[in-house]
């Protein structure tokens, strides 16, 4: 990975952001940018409004500006303190600090589309959002709508220096093997990996549909689905363990956003890695359920993988 966008707004969820990064497993040398937003528009053309609009209006007009312009200035300030910040805690990255006015999700969006970000990490919850279970307005539709993979952040439980809980999601769709390289590629200090599958209705359905499922797993003597999926597991831990990593594998059965999160719950898991989409996607761009399931109701940090 080069490229880290960072969405920044100073609230107590962007600060967790910072704190959560060097334990985040990341390269100890890569391109961070921080992007702090304001929530106004501007126009493009800084002239001064038609001389046929109504004097009362373009004073309102100015002064709407004028209020953006301060808007944008400030938010250029957050950004430059969020810079700072990630500096002093990872001095080996290269961190640039920029500020836009615009909808703070649409704005993360395009700036990694246009900078080529290959993951965005933001809070969970923003300056207006309360604290709340459910994953706020502008997470939501990064983790929906961002062209690469989507990292957002909430506290970490466990204490500092002891081993981080990792939860990682597999079904066997490319997005779920992509998420395996993800987990290698990292630089973990101590951590400690739980690969889960989980065994429901449209899982089954993919083992008995060529091209679904991965069919390396599946063998000719196979008389129930749990043996495809336990193999595959034993694949993922396999593989997980070539890179160095041990692992303990679960085959869950039940609804798949419901299992996961209530394992991760349970063990009190720092993150949970998974794919965007799952092996019955069907090829569409947007984000499964079982993802958005999953960002939108964790009680700890989610990632959500876009293969490159």
């Amino acid at each position: 990975m080069k490229r880290l966008l960072i969405g920044y707004d100073g609230s107590p969820c962007a600060d967790a952001v910072m704190d959560d990064l060097p334990s985040a497993g990341l390269s100890k040398k890569l391109e961070a940018l921080v992007l702090s937003v304001a929530d106004v528009w501007l126009p493009t053309d800084p002239a001064s409004p038609p001389a046929d609009i109504p004097p009362a209006l373009s004073n309102v007009g100015r002064n709407a500006r004028q209020h953006a312009l301060e808007a944008l200035e400030a938010s250029r300030r957050l950004s430059a303190h969020g810079g700072e910040r990630l500096r002093a805690l990872l001095p080996d990255w290269k961190v640039t600090s920029d500020a836009v006015a615009d909808s703070p999700a649409w704005a993360l969006i395009r700036k990694a589309e246009l900078w080529h970000a290959e993951l965005v990490v933001l809070g969970s919850h923003g300056r207006s959002a309360l604290e709340r279970i459910f994953l706020g307005s502008v997470s939501q539709k990064v983790a929906a709508e961002a062209p690469c993979s989507v990292r957002i952040t909430r506290r970490r439980r466990s204490a500092v220096g002891e081993p981080q809980r990792v939860v990682v999601a597999v079904d066997g769709s490319p997005d779920s093997l992509a998420t395996l390289t993800a987990v290698m590629a990292r630089s973990w200090a101590a951590a400690e990996f739980h690969i889960l599958a989980v065994l429901d209705e449209r899982l089954e359905t993919a083992l008995g549909w060529p091209g679904l499922f991965a069919e390396q797993w599946i063998l000719p003597r196979d008389d129930e689905p749990r043996q495809a999926v336990q193999r595959m597991l034993e694949s993922a831990a396999k593989t997980l363990g070539n890179a160095g990593l041990k692992s303990e594998t679960f085959l869950l059965r039940g609804e798949a956003k419901h299992e996961l999160l209530t394992h991760a719950k349970n063990w009190d898991s720092d993150v949970i890695f998974l794919g965007a989409r799952g092996v019955h996607h069907g090829g569409r761009l947007t984000l499964g359920t079982t993802a958005s399931a999953v960002a939108s109701r964790a009680h700890c940090s989610v990632e959500i993988v876009r293969p490159g």
